[in-house]
């Protein structure tokens, strides 16, 4: 029963009065500057009206800190009711307002996206940038560009895209990847081949599609379109020479090789496989952590750890091209072949020395519990709670909240609530105090 009042005891999400009327999202279509593409029989977020619990300064950069608090939090609906005030914050016509509330607007749909809540990032984009008149970036459009083509909806943002008056690389390669995954790879090629200055990640949607139906000579034709575009010669080599000599980023064509890597390992053939694999590393260039990241799942897939874990020192070495997913792909190795101590010194090389090592203890702790192993889930929680410049976020109380019920442990169940509660009324301490 206490359990249940101390989590009562939450203060209800502060919400902005505002007096717009929701049932003009149903409004036709041409009546609005960026009609959105809506849910069938979807029906507006209600949103009651509060008297404001205290006074918060409604500044554009005060409401977008706030914001991105709450975001940080894993309290969306929270996130979302600070950031409608945004709208009257907007009105003071300043440009750092105007820029300050374009990026809240872009966070809290990104946010709702992220988390596949894709109607009320509708919403919330018809509410900005339909009924309030803010502007929206292409960040913005590019968002519900990607919900809808994650929904299967590839000709509704086929339609949308085209209210962008500067569509970027993102925006083509959301589109790509869509129409690809609904099989419609010559209208995906269409679509590109005539864009100057898309990034490999585009081409590689494409490619990725043509091996996908086994087309091998055409993937590699488009590869070798992707190497040329900025040098005359026919010869890949040359090509691959020029891209590393003028200094430009190799690691969206690195991106494309593990294209071509994991093609062969799924054909079954691991050895024309480790010759692309072995053939990229012989490029003098700076491997990102991204394009790392990629090849280390590709190995793991498939049995190769030698290289995988050779892989992973070599990242470790090169001036920090690492970052927590590296980390974590690395841990859940280990766990999935119940090397629990390699786990913990795996993360001990990598996770105290990034920016995102929240991500990384959240990640062991989740694997210990997921395990039954709950005093090592503990002692890492504990571990975390006392680093200076790194805190348990709500997701990771979560999961420690739940492995405790689920094993019974009560008391330490109900320890890690009022954890998670005290957390959030310090987060809402600290955004008011700021405000005062």
């Amino acid at each position: 029963m206490f359990l249940l009042l101390r989590l009562r005891s939450l203060p209800a999400p502060i919400r902005h009065c505002f007096s717009h009327n929701t049932s003009s999202l149903s409004s036709a279509a041409g009546s609005v500057p960026y009609p959105i593409p809506r849910y069938p029989s979807s029906a507006p977020p209600h949103k009651e009206k509060e008297d404001i619990m205290w006074k918060l300064d409604s500044s554009a950069s005060h409401v977008h800190a706030r914001v991105m608090m709450m975001i940080k939090l894993s309290n969306l609906d929270a996130a979302a009711d600070q950031a409608l005030l945004t709208v009257s914050a907007a009105r003071d016509g300043s440009s750092s307002s105007s820029s300050s509330s374009t990026a809240t607007c872009d966070a809290i749909i990104g946010a709702m996206c992220r988390a596949g809540r894709y109607k009320e990032a509708f919403e919330y984009f018809h509410y900005f940038f339909n009924e309030s008149s803010l502007k929206p970036n292409i960040s913005c459009f590019n968002h519900i560009i990607g919900a809808l083509c994650h929904q299967g909806r590839v000709d509704e943002a086929l339609r949308f895209h085209r209210l962008c008056s500067s569509p970027n690389g993102e925006t083509y390669s959301l589109l790509v990847k869509g129409l690809v995954d609904a099989g419609r790879i010559q209208e995906a090629e269409a679509l590109i081949m005539s864009k100057p200055q898309l990034s490999p990640v585009v081409f590689n949607h494409l490619i990725r599609g043509f091996l996908d139906q086994d087309k091998l000579e055409t993937a590699l034709d488009v590869f070798r379109h992707l190497k040329q575009r900025l040098v005359s010669p026919a010869d890949d080599e040359i090509a691959d020479l020029v891209h590393l000599i003028i200094d430009e980023d190799y690691n969206g064509i690195a991106m494309v090789t593990a294209t071509f890597v994991e093609y062969w390992f799924k054909k079954g053939n691991d050895e024309e496989a480790i010759n692309w694999y072995t053939s990229l590393l012989r490029k003098r260039f700076v491997m990102d952590a991204i394009t790392g990241n990629i090849l280390l799942r590709i190995l793991l897939n498939y049995g190769k750890k030698t290289q995988a874990w050779a892989l992973f020192d070599r990242m470790l070495l090169e001036d920090h091209q690492f970052n927590a997913e590296t980390c974590n792909i690395m841990v859940n190795a280990c766990f999935a072949n119940s090397r629990f101590k390699e786990a913990v010194d795996t993360f001990h090389r990598v996770g105290n020395n990034i920016d995102g090592s929240q991500l990384c203890y959240r990640n062991i702790i989740s694997r210990f519990c997921e395990q039954g192993m709950l005093s090592e889930a503990g002692a890492f929680f504990e571990d975390m709670c006392s680093k200076q410049f790194i805190f348990p976020d709500i997701p990771t109380y979560r999961i420690l909240l739940d492995a405790y019920a689920n094993a019974s442990r009560f008391h330490d169940a109900e320890r890690m609530a009022n954890l998670t509660v005290d957390v959030n009324l310090k987060c809402i301490a600290k955004f008011c105090s700021l405000d005062c």
